[in-house]
């Protein structure tokens, strides 16, 4: 069995919204409660208050305030857990030498929702294509709230624990699925193997055959969103305008996410359902997009131009990408490699001789001095990490010259992906 998580989205009516809003300021005052026992106790004994403690606590919390009681006893638990969890990465960070980030007070607005960890609380029941109903609660008091959404795993999937998440004044249902094997698994259409480059220009670029194309989902939206921005800049803060208009951007910053998310998922399902071999380059967008603007002893240099391809790195969505491909490849079958950047050098690296052609981010074709080799940069990118993958051993860097290049379709028939190239996510 592995498990799988769906995303749903639930319509409450105005009754139904309101008490799942009451419900989540008392999650989000149990979670302030607990966070002040904590430290009021350290502060005033230096006693360390445990999960436990507060767990055991919550019956008597529940016979002074009934209002608790419609919550369920282990989404409570589940509130208090999340509060430990964070307190678990303040000490971990403290201990690692990094910014500790205590624990903060949250405000009700602000509290994203809350979970019910186990088949308890709470049914799904699905009704065929799109169209479910979510039970929460028991007895007379419990909602019954439509929901829509589909997922792929049929009808063997059990759900195992839901999350309610509230974004934008909209509910989301996050949906853990128990799945067997045999259902994860993704049917492949050919044998492919495949080198891929992700960039700005096109998204992606291959060793053969037509990139695809940026859709730049952000730039497109970049005059709308300054337009509300100004507009927003000209109310008086804390107004009601300016609220209104605060929730017009929050929107339309969902929207072009949203977009983004579902261009990915199709063009990553697509690569793994052709290919059985897919190659590309280790990224690390965090390091790609960082600021240039330098210290006051040393100021960087082209700040604003910097900036301007920090925000096209983030929209493009590389890293998601990633991580979509890791756990569908596994699924279909697919070997993905991944090289190492800073040892092999894909961009700077020529695909025909091996050895290196140093080049700016304005150099768009690969021209070799040594060998005469002409590609397009990209390309050419995507064809160093193909050869890499076809290559046994620890990797290039230490061969002088490339091995033949592999075409056409692969005659492996494995259907499983070694863990140290893909891992589930």
């Amino acid at each position: 069995m592995q498990r799988r998580k769906v995303t749903l989205k639930p319509y409450p009516n105005a009754a139904q919204a309101a008490r799942l809003e009451a419900w989540t300021r008392l999650h989000c005052e149990l979670y302030n409660a607990a966070l002040e026992e904590r430290i009021d106790a350290w502060r005033k004994a230096r006693k360390s208050i445990s999960y436990f403690d507060q767990q055991n606590a919550l019956p008597q919390i529940k016979a002074d305030r009934p209002e608790f009681i419609a919550l369920g006893s282990h989404a409570l638990q589940q509130t208090l857990r999340r509060l430990d969890l964070a307190f678990q990465s303040f000490f971990r960070r403290v201990k690692a030498g990094q910014t500790p980030g205590f624990p903060r007070f949250k405000a009700a607005k602000r509290f994203s929702g809350f979970s019910y960890p186990d088949p308890a609380g709470w049914k799904l029941m699905q009704h065929g294509g799109r169209g479910a109903t979510l039970r929460l609660g028991s007895g007379d008091a419990a909602m019954s709230i439509r929901a829509r959404g589909r997922h792929r795993f049929g009808v063997e999937a059990k759900p195992n624990d839901i999350t309610l998440t509230r974004r934008n004044d909209q509910w989301f249902v996050s949906v853990t699925l128990r799945v067997p094997d045999a259902a994860c698994a993704r049917e492949r259409t050919a044998d492919f193997r495949r080198g891929v480059d992700f960039g700005i220009n096109d998204w992606a670029t291959f060793d053969e055959g037509p990139p695809i194309a940026n859709p730049r989902w952000l730039r497109e939206e970049l005059p709308h969103l300054a337009a509300l921005q100004r507009q927003r800049a000209r109310k008086k803060n804390g107004s009601l305008r300016f609220k209104r208009l605060g929730r017009r951007i929050a929107r339309l910053h969902e929207r072009i996410g949203n977009r983004r998310r579902d261009f990915v998922h199709k063009e990553t399902t697509r690569m793994v359902r052709q290919c059985a071999v897919l190659a590309t380059e280790q990224l690390a967008p965090k390091t790609m997009s960082r600021s240039a603007k330098g210290t006051v002893d040393a100021p960087g240099r082209r700040v604003r131009q910097k900036a301007g391809l920090n925000r096209e790195i983030l929209s493009a969505g590389f890293g998601v990408a990633h991580s979509m491909l890791a756990y569908k490849a596994e699924e279909a079958g697919t070997r993905l490699h991944l090289s190492n950047t800073r040892q092999l050098k894909p961009s700077q690296r020529c695909a025909a001789c091996w050895e290196i052609v140093p080049k700016t981010l304005a150099d768009r074709m690969h021209v070799c001095p040594h060998c005469g080799h002409v590609m397009q940069r990209d390309q050419n990118s995507a064809l160093v990490v193909l050869i890499d993958a076809n290559t046994p051993g620890m990797g290039v860097a230490a061969r002088p010259k490339p091995l033949p290049r592999q075409r056409g379709k692969s005659k492996s028939v494995t259907r499983e992906t070694p863990t140290t190239t893909a891992q589930a996510v």
